[in-house]
């Protein structure tokens, strides 16, 4: 199999970037995964010329989802860090928008959370967990990509691998 760090480091980064903070957010959670990983098997199948299979396509993606989630993870605690909080965002959005309609018992639990510190040991964990989910989704995404982009077939300057 050639080298695919190339493509790897490049799916990685642009799954980083996507799943950091406020992106993540328009990206539908995962969305930048499943993107990166796409992007991961393209990159490497347009490369070097080669069709991979879905178990393949998989382990780049899975790969791209971990080391993506990793990265972002670690963006994400800087942001917090530096006062940049998406959960204050959310909840301050359902605050304005629904805070009329909600019991005060849930008011006033949105109002507490808004207020609680983000400890290591919790965000530890919330990113244990987005490592998880953005490795099933990484995988998800390097299978469709596998299938996606296929070459050989009519063309001859294509063999398949």
């Amino acid at each position: 199999m050639p080298d695919r760090n190339q493509s790897i480091i490049l799916g990685t980064a642009l799954t980083a970037v996507l799943s950091t903070s406020y992106l993540g957010l328009i990206t539908c959670c995962c969305g930048g995964v499943i993107i990166g990983a796409l992007v991961t098997v393209w990159h490497y199948t347009s490369t070097h010329g080669i069709t991979v299979t879905g178990g393949q396509g998989a382990v780049l993606g899975l790969t791209v989802g971990v080391l993506g989630a990793v990265i972002s993870a670690i963006l994400d605690y800087v942001l917090i860090q530096a006062g940049v909080r998406v959960d204050h965002t959310i909840m301050q959005f359902m605050l304005d928008r629904f805070g009329d309609q909600m019991p005060p018992e849930s008011y006033d639990q949105l109002v507490q959370q808004m207020e609680e510190a983000i400890t290591f040991g919790k965000f530890a964990l919330q990113a244990l967990i987005g490592v998880a989910f953005s490795a099933g989704f990484g995988a998800i995404g390097g299978a469709i990509g596998a299938s996606v982009f296929k070459k050989g077939g009519d063309d001859p300057s294509y063999p398949a691998g």
